[in-house]
């Protein structure tokens, strides 16, 4: 064999051999799992014999269809219900954890004493486990004992504590701001990293032309963040999509069913009440609207004019 022919052979073998593990990397940790759930939303299990049994698109219609006469026609109660607390969990969380981090950010890439050692305590509930964080917030809120209350009711602001986690309303409420404090970190420090890439010199041509502070925010500051917010917002929105931790510990879905989420709701239906079949159509189901959201916000922060 010559030269030429053994070179064009070892040319041809480049691509798969350092872009095939990869590829089966890929597959094992997303593809395998996504098509694993997929199939097991189409089966029903016997919590007893634990024998499998092919029903179809059943548990679908089950978890998310109210059945009268047969015929499917509204949404499940619970699914509404469930769905609703969910939109609201984390359309709060991120809204107030993402003006939280962008001004904090603002404020942290500006040049200010004491910088440094502001940035470094910032990530502090970033790092802690998020069970530990749950537990936590969850003895500040608590009626009798807990700081919150204390403070409060030390300062005069209230005549006796409340109750946080006996109505649906507060225990959300606290929900979202134990949510807000763990994640705000995560936000400063993806965003903080995008404002090192905006240009001075950009800055200082604003300036020139007489500029106000949001005009020149909106149009130089912005346009270099979007890549940032791209990436914060879509991994910020998927954590809490799938948040289970602080709503598990916190509150455990109640009182009652106040504080059910898509997440809390697939562990108690799976895990607690036996049902992996309608666990994974659930599964399949917080995945559809994972991608909807994920497309949604790549369509509007995608495009980057400075790229």
């Amino acid at each position: 064999m010559d030269t030429n022919t053994l070179r064009r052979r070892v040319d041809s073998l480049f691509v798969p051999l350092t872009v095939g593990p990869t590829v089966l990397w890929i597959a094992a940790i997303i593809i395998y799992p996504t098509l694993k759930l997929l199939w097991s939303s189409l089966f029903w299990t016997n919590p007893i014999s634990q024998q499998k049994e092919f029903v179809g698109f059943r548990n679908f219609r089950r978890l998310l269809f109210a059945e009268e006469g047969g015929v499917l026609s509204v949404f499940a109660p619970d699914f509404v219900q469930f769905t609703t607390h969910t939109l609201v969990y984390v359309g709060f969380s991120v809204t107030i954890s993402f003006v939280l981090g962008l001004g904090i950010a603002l404020l942290l890439d500006k040049d200010l004493e004491g910088r440094g050692w502001f940035r470094t305590a910032v990530i502090v509930p970033w790092i802690l486990p998020y069970v530990m964080s749950g537990l936590m917030w969850r003895w500040m809120f608590q009626a009798q004992y807990g700081a919150i209350n204390g403070v409060l009711t030390q300062s005069g602001l209230l005549a006796n504590p409340i109750p946080f986690f006996s109505d649906g309303t507060t225990a959300m409420f606290a929900l979202i701001v134990a949510d807000v404090w763990v994640f705000t970190p995560f936000i400063i420090i993806i965003l903080l990293a995008g404002l090192q890439n905006v240009p001075e010199q950009l800055y200082d041509a604003a300036e020139v032309d007489g500029a106000r502070r949001f005009s020149r925010f909106w149009n130089v500051t912005y346009p270099f963040l979007k890549p940032s917010i791209l990436v914060a917002l879509t991994i910020r929105i998927i954590f809490d999509i799938r948040a289970l931790d602080l709503v598990w510990v916190m509150t455990k879905g109640g009182p009652g069913k106040e504080t059910e989420v898509w997440a809390s709701w697939l562990y108690r239906t799976a895990q607690v009440f036996g049902k992996p079949g309608e666990g994974a159509a659930l599964g399949v189901v917080m995945l559809a609207v994972t991608f909807g959201v994920v497309a949604v916000l790549y369509k509007t922060f995608g495009d980057t004019p400075y790229a």
